[in-house]
């Protein structure tokens, strides 16, 4: 889903907080995009090849996770807080309020196994909206042990937010690109510096 937007997608099961963010984007012109979680027969799309590409990207089997029109608010509630949640940490701004996290509740609905090859194995123990959050509890965990989560960012265009990958050496992008959103932020602070000096 994020390639639809022309972004690399992060590495390993990271890559399923990135599609879940960009469920919902705007537009170059700040008009918005089409919400991907906006109605059941295109949220079920969205969750079928998110979970076959987080499989691909993960190596462990795409867990069968079904959603009902109830699941739909709460995984709208899941991406704003994720957004909200990289933002801050791009905008150093602190972790969100704790009433405001959305994640407290979704930890122990994993369960974890042992393959006959010895691999560990994860799979959510819930359908739904649950299951989806446990898989996400899951792979921010991983992505912070791997060294990996504090390159998830959203962009820092107000009227963006999409969620990209950082690969800059020093960690230091601020924008999913340069190009557009990037450009806008450096022409607007171009001028405002000229009113600035006359």
């Amino acid at each position: 889903m994020t390639g639809r937007f022309g972004l690399a997608p992060a590495p390993a099961g990271l890559r399923l907080i990135q599609d879940l963010v960009n469920t919902s984007l705007y537009a170059q012109r700040g008009e918005p995009g089409p919400d991907l979680l906006a109605d059941l027969t295109t949220a079920r799309t969205w969750l079928a090849r998110t979970l076959a590409d987080w499989s691909e990207a993960s190596g462990l089997r795409a867990p069968a996770v079904d959603l009902r029109e109830g699941d739909l608010g709460e995984l709208v509630e899941l991406r704003e807080a994720l957004r909200g949640g990289l933002r801050a940490k791009a905008e150093n701004a602190g972790p969100p309020p704790p009433g405001e996290r959305g994640f407290r509740r979704i930890a122990s609905e994993v369960w974890l196994d042992i393959t006959a090859e010895g691999e560990v194995e994860y799979t959510p123990s819930r359908d739904g909206a649950r299951g989806v959050s446990a898989l996400v509890a899951m792979e921010m965990l991983l992505a912070r042990t791997a060294g990996t989560w504090t390159r998830l960012k959203t962009c820092a265009q107000p009227s963006c937010g999409a969620g990209f990958y950082d690969t800059s050496p020093n960690r230091s992008r601020a924008w999913h690109n340069t190009k557009t959103c990037g450009n806008v932020n450096n022409l607007r602070a171009s001028r405002a510096r000229g009113r600035q000096v006359t």
